[in-house]
Parts: C-alpha cells; sequence; structure tokens
C-alpha cells in the first residue's frame, strides 16, 4: 500500500472520528427535561429528568375555599401535558362543576377525571400561600412557597441536545 493511500485512509478515519466527536457533543439526543422558568428573573428554578407517561402533579390551596386541589397530568408523547384528573376537598367557587366528566368521593376528597386538557405548556403566577407543591411520580420535586408571591413561572419539557452542551 503506498503511502498517499495510508495517508489518505488515515485522514478519512480522523475526519469520521471528528465528526462523530461532533455529532455526540453536540447534536445526539441527550434526554428530556422538565423545565421550571421564572420569567422575570430569567432564572431556571428546576432542570429534572423527564419521560412519557410521567405524571406531574400540582398541589394548589383553594384561595377562597381553605380547601387541598390537586391536579394531575400526563406527559404524552409530543412532550406535552395531559390533565387527567382533578381532586379537590370539596366543592363551590371556582371548583369545575359543569365538566362532562366522571366524578366520584373518595378519601374526603372530589375526584373529576377524564378530563383531557391539553396544555404544551405551563405558565403559571404563583402565590406564596396558596401554591404548594409539584410532584413528579410522587416524589416532590419543587415547593412554590419558596419563590417570591405572584412569580410568573414556566413549565415546559426541553429535549437536550448533546452530551458537552
Amino acid at each position: 500500500m503506498s503511502a498517499l493511500k495510508r495517508r489518505s485512509i488515515a485522514a478519512a478515519v480522523i475526519l469520521v472520528f471528528i465528526i462523530l466527536f461532533v455529532w455526540f457533543a453536540y447534536f445526539a439526543p441527550a434526554g428530556t427535561y422538565f423545565q421550571l422558568y421564572d420569567r422575570e428573573r430569567k432564572e431556571v428554578l428546576l432542570f429534572t429528568p423527564i419521560e412519557i407517561g410521567d405524571e406531574l402533579r400540582l398541589e394548589i390551596e383553594h384561595s377562597a375555599e381553605f380547601i387541598p386541589w390537586f391536579e394531575y397530568y400526563t406527559v404524552l408523547p409530543d412532550y406535552s401535558f395531559n390533565l387527567d384528573k382533578i381532586a379537590v376537598a370539596g366543592y363551590g367557587a371556582g371548583v369545575p362543576a359543569e365538566m362532562d366528566v366522571s366524578y366520584r368521593i373518595e378519601g374526603g376528597l372530589v375526584w373529576m377525571e377524564g378530563i383531557n386538557s391539553i396544555f404544551p405548556e405551563f405558565k403559571w403566577m404563583t402565590s406564596d400561600t396558596y401554591m404548594k407543591g409539584l410532584t413528579l411520580n410522587g416524589e416532590k420535586i419543587f415547593d412554590f412557597r419558596t419563590l417570591p408571591d405572584k412569580s410568573r413561572v414556566k413549565g415546559s419539557i426541553i429535549m437536550k441536545r448533546g452530551y458537552l452542551s
């Protein structure tokens, strides 16, 4: 094999290695994450792995009735959020009563199931009194009471690319 041919093969191998390195470093799918972002302070508050089918639960307290309120969301294949069900410790002012969904009472809560309302992302104005916590698959991942009152936050799913970015 001639020296020119060996150098050409070596250069091709190095080029392939560089292309693969750049692809893995900056373009390869590196996972999906739930990001909670403070829109006013321009600060990431939470960045945690999330997968299709995972369940997020938002816990709030009704501001007039002072009763617990839970919203359950499932992550869909397009990385949006499906509001599956709501559980509230009562009914009255501000509690949805006209939805065409199944209702049941269990554990002191009124459960409204089969809601199927889709949210591409969450945009909340928080309350340091009434907005409590966020759980992912039963594990608490964020306490909204740690934020200043009336913080404007956005929750969305971020697809991370590259292992060095």
